[in-house]
């Protein structure tokens, strides 16, 4: 059997007495991920835009909307533990290549349903509600998989990093469905934005089949010099399958219950930047449509600077004051101010000025992101994409629960409390962390005793 200084000639180099240059494949492997990642949210944001649209035609009422609003989240909390599965069992390439034809089909088929299909047991609302909870489903496996393809490719010291380079992805898509889905619409129409939509996820989706791999050691642009860059700073290479003594270290967990907890509050808190922002804005402040998606697009570009400059800080703090401190310091502080600008930013009069204060909410939310995935890695490779699941099937039926029932506070709080109320969510959310020590890892607790 060769080793991989054979594969690559990186003994004969030596011989020669110089070694070759490594390859940077695993940031490729984070760029498609990232792409992955941005059509992943302009399929997921783009019914945020046109909701206003399909309302006029569908004619259902506020209830309707936020039922239709929560059904992708619903469907992605539901589905996220047996994406996780799937993500451990057949690997990050298979997984994400499959969802993402999923997420074409069911973007296109959204953009066929019409006021007069259903009969008495469906209605067409059924049907939209029934697509947008099955792209959930399909979507839900992608963080998990993405979490599975940060265990393998990346080392220990840039995972939070490139966490947040793939958040930032979706955090473009966000921007670019606010903003180009908002003048689509009036341009060509609602469907033809899905339409559009659905086949750009389709030829990324081509991207990652083409160019990806599950192990850096079996793939052909990966050299010997790159591989031992990636294992010198990483747990294990292969990670041993899930057991059911595994799952019993699981049960017990502080840190999983913890990290499931806050990203529930997490959901909470920041489910009105994907749902009812730009019916906040449209419809309760009359900033105009296209104005609005400008305005909405401005949370989204705070998510991409702010994300990767999480992970980057996120990463120095490990080094500097480790795991314990280092992972939790940016959650800590800055989903908490997250929360008091969700608190200020809808007392403001000025549109402009509410939104930019409404993107910095986003923003210090979002930085913390990179962390969550970065603890939930340190603490187990065996278990990233179920773990994964659970984590984010939390915070997604935070949101969902959120979107759903938003409306139902509306009479009582009317809008600018019923924000504030998220506010309030995201705050407990980041003081969660205070409990979170990402040095107590799950996988090694047999070993440790």
């Amino acid at each position: 059997m060769s080793t991989v200084a054979d594969r690559s000639g990186l003994g004969s180099a030596r011989d020669k007495g110089a070694a070759p240059a490594p390859t940077h494949f695993r940031w490729m492997i984070v760029a498609m991920l990232c792409a992955i990642a941005c059509v992943m949210y302009v399929d997921r944001v783009n019914l945020m835009v046109a909701i206003t649209s399909m309302k006029h035609e569908f004619a259902f009422s506020e209830e309707v909307r936020g039922s239709l609003l929560s059904a992708f989240l619903f469907g992605y909390a539901f589905g996220l533990v047996p994406g996780g599965w799937l993500a451990d069992r057949f690997g990050a390439r298979r997984v994400l290549s499959a969802a993402g034809v999923s997420w074409s089909v069911l973007t296109v088929l959204t953009a066929s349903v019409r006021p007069e299909m259903g009969g008495a047991w469906l209605a067409a609302t059924d049907v939209l509600f029934l697509l947008r909870f099955l792209l959930g489903v399909c979507e839900a496996c992608a963080w998990p998989a993405f979490g599975r393809a940060m265990a393998q490719w990346m080392r220990r010291s840039e995972r939070a990093l490139a966490s947040g380079l793939i958040h930032s992805g979706s955090g473009l898509g966000g921007a670019l469905a606010s903003i180009v889905v908002a003048w689509l619409i009036p341009t060509l129409g609602w469907r033809e934005a899905f339409v559009i939509s659905g086949l750009v996820t389709f030829v990324v989706t081509l991207w990652w089949i083409a160019q990806s791999a599950d192990d850096p050691a079996r793939h052909r642009r990966v050299s010997a010099a790159e591989l031992a860059i990636i294992a010198a700073d990483k747990e294990e290479m292969r990670p041993r399958p899930l057991d059911v003594a595994w799952f019993k270290r699981l049960a017990v967990a502080r840190n999983a219950y913890l990290l499931c907890l806050s990203e529930f509050f997490f959901g909470l808190g920041g489910f009105i930047f994907i749902t009812w922002f730009y019916t906040y804005f449209t419809e309760v402040r009359r900033a105009g449509e296209v104005y609005s998606g400008i305005l909405s697009s401005c949370n989204y570009v705070a998510l991409v600077i702010a994300a990767p400059i999480g992970g980057l800080v996120c990463d120095r703090c490990v080094r500097r004051w480790g795991s314990r401190w280092g992972r939790r310091t940016v959650p800590l502080i800055s989903i908490s101010l997250s929360g008091v600008c969700t608190i200020i930013a809808p007392t403001i009069k000025n549109h402009t000025a509410s939104a930019v204060v409404f993107a910095l909410s986003c923003g210090f939310m979002y930085a913390a992101g990179p962390a969550f995935w970065s603890v939930l890695i340190d603490i187990t490779r065996r278990g990233t994409g179920i773990l994964g699941g659970l984590m984010n099937g939390a915070g997604n039926l935070g949101g969902a629960l959120a979107t759903r029932y938003f409306p139902y506070l509306l009479p009582a709080l009317g809008y600018e409390r019923s924000i504030q109320c998220a506010g309030f969510m995201a705050i407990i959310s980041g003081l969660i962390w205070l409990g979170l020590d990402a040095s107590r890892q799950i996988d090694a607790v047999a070993e440790n005793g």
